[in-house]
């Protein structure tokens, strides 16, 4: 049967279907502990599509052991044939015989609201209550059908009744929780989801998803309920999740980092690495797997941990999150996967002659094509220490098929060579950002060589980032079919380093100047996010408001609508 058919009903959301008051044959059964062979034929023929034979089996089966399960399926059945009125009278039979029996208690519930028959639901409802005096569930299903109906204030008062007649609301903090939210009254559904969390941990998810729409004066309050001692794992969690729908996920890693070492944390540490990961958030991903490491110590952590260091930045945390002893005394396993990173890392730190006598020690371990690959990075080292002489020997020592690699393409692209970069670069396999950037130049490029582009490139790899920007700037005076793409990327770079004053006059140029241009919706957009961080939410607003209208088309409207969502539910609106 499709899994979605079942939820919806067992669930409790209401199909709003009116009954032709049908009565369908029942098949006699002498036998009330007969087999469940007619629940199983019921269900065969369910998923067939085959509704009004299914239900005449599912309706013999009411009298078998299967009779709990036999009435969903009849649930189902009736609902897809227009019927359900025709579960009244056997679920009336059923209550009598058990009317202890919850889940017949909640289709009666379901099957009058359906039908719209309001006093019925009420009556079923009190005369549940009367039958069980001392149990929440009446309490819970009603309230979360006038949930589903949106109905927050009228479920709140059943479930404040509730409280009055159990004594207490354990057991019904979920709903507590859910009707708080719909009401607005969001810290006191904070309070009741973090209850609900400590007895059932998977509702993580739907904690984060209730507590969304929160606006942001309220939101600082959520994180106190969620804050609060004693920690609790999975509050944090959903805290964490909740942060990423709210635009923050470094205030998620807040919420994680925190958690006293042990098996669960260890399991929220590497999920919230693994989204980390996915979303090249490399600071947070390194910063949760070298916690989880420090708890649960293997390689492949150490591996991953040592990739993210690498990632973010931070070549010389590499080299210690994942030292080549990590490997054992398997060589050709360090060869293979240790050392390339180490290689890299060591270049990075402008240390390209001890990663050249690490590739030497381990020379036998190597293919020809592992060869190849550390030879690039070694090159790559002596760029960023100026030694270009060194650079082009490092490929040599790679092979004939050095320069025709990539990395001798980017060697091209630094002298200028605009042309034998072009060539080599679309060869080449890597999948980096820079490549992407640097294909998407040269293609557009219309000479063959550009000492200034080759500048800029240039000063990028040797990591100055400031004069990088202010030589793309300069290169975009001489190449006027990619100046848009220069100036945008330049403005990349000088927010990389905090300079948002500086990217925003970039992104403004390219806006202003360059309107028609494919980098006009990124720039304004990148735009609208630096005046955000600036405190200037309302001249946000209108960036993003002007880039809606003015590039309908663009792929980024769906991310500037929801930026503008986000603005408009932090700005006062006395601004």
């Amino acid at each position: 049967m499709p899994r979605s058919r079942s939820l919806k009903l067992v669930l409790g959301v209401g199909i709003a279907v009116w009954g032709a008051s049908v009565a369908v044959a029942q098949v006699p059964n002498p036998n009330p502990q007969a087999d469940s062979t007619a629940f199983y034929r019921a269900l065969d023929l369910e998923g067939a599509g085959k509704f009004k034979e299914a239900a005449v089996l599912f309706r013999q089966a009411l009298h078998s052991s299967t009779s709990v399960s036999a009435l969903l399926g009849l649930e189902r059945a009736y609902a897809e044939l227009h019927w359900t009125d025709s579960l009244v009278a056997p679920l009336d039979s059923l209550i009598r015989k058990n009317p202890r029996e919850q889940v017949y208690r909640a289709v009666q519930l379901r099957t009058f609201q359906t039908l719209g028959r309001e006093a019925q639901t009420q009556e079923a409802f009190e005369q549940w209550v009367r039958d069980v005096p001392r149990d929440p569930a009446p309490y819970r299903e009603y309230a979360r059908l006038l949930l589903q109906r949106g109905l927050a204030q009228r479920a709140d008062s059943v479930l404040a009744r509730a409280r009055i007649q159990l004594g207490g609301s354990g057991d019904l903090q979920l709903e507590i929780a859910q009707a708080r939210a719909a009401m607005g009254q969001w810290e006191e559904s904070a309070k009741a989801w973090r209850l609900a969390l400590a007895a059932s941990p998977y509702l993580e998810q739907a904690a984060a998803y209730a507590l969304a729409p929160a606006p942001n004066e309220i939101r600082d309050a959520i994180r106190a309920q969620f804050f609060a001692q004693p920690i609790l794992v999975p509050a944090r969690r959903a805290l964490a999740t909740l942060e990423a729908a709210w635009g923050s996920p470094a205030n998620g890693w807040l919420a994680l980092r925190d958690l006293p070492p042990d098996s669960s944390s260890v399991a929220a540490w590497l999920d919230f690495a693994q989204r980390a990961e996915a979303e090249e958030r490399w600071t947070h991903a390194r910063e949760a797997l070298a916690n989880a490491l420090r708890w649960r110590p293997n390689a492949d952590l150490s591996l991953r941990a040592a990739v993210a260091a690498l990632n973010s930045g931070d070549p010389g945390g590499a080299l210690i999150l994942a030292p080549l002893t990590s490997g054992g005394v398997d060589s050709a396993r360090i060869a293979r996967t240790l050392l390339p990173l180490h290689v890299r890392a060591l270049a990075a730190l402008g240390r390209p002659a001890t990663a050249e006598r690490l590739v030497a020690s381990y020379d036998r371990w190597l293919t020809p094509n592992n060869r190849a690959i550390l030879a690039r990075s070694i090159a790559f080292g002596w760029v960023r220490i100026g030694d270009m002489t060194r650079a082009r020997g490092a490929l040599t020592v790679a092979g004939p098929d050095a320069d025709s690699s990539d990395a001798a393409g980017w060697l091209a692209l630094y002298a200028g060579d605009i042309r034998t970069a072009r060539k080599l670069l679309r060869a080449g396999v890597d999948a980096s950002p820079e490549l992407a950037l640097a294909l998407s130049l040269i293609s557009r490029v219309r000479e063959d060589s550009s000492l200034a582009l080759g500048q800029a490139f240039l000063t990028l790899a040797r990591a100055d980032t400031g004069r990088a920007a202010m030589a793309m700037v300069e290169a975009s005076e001489g190449l006027p079919e990619v100046a848009s793409l220069l100036l945008y990327t330049a403005g990349q770079l000088r927010a990389s380093i905090k300079d948002d004053a500086q990217a925003s006059a970039l992104w403004k140029r390219v806006v202003e100047q360059y309107a028609s241009s494919a980098e006009a919706p990124a720039a304004e957009l990148e735009w609208s996010r630096a005046l955000r961080r600036g405190g200037n939410g309302v001249e946000a607003s209108h960036r993003l408001e002007h880039l809606i209208l003015t590039y309908p088309q663009s792929a980024l409207v769906p991310q500037a609508r929801r930026d503008l969502e986000l603005l408009r539910n932090s700005i006062p609106e006395t601004q």
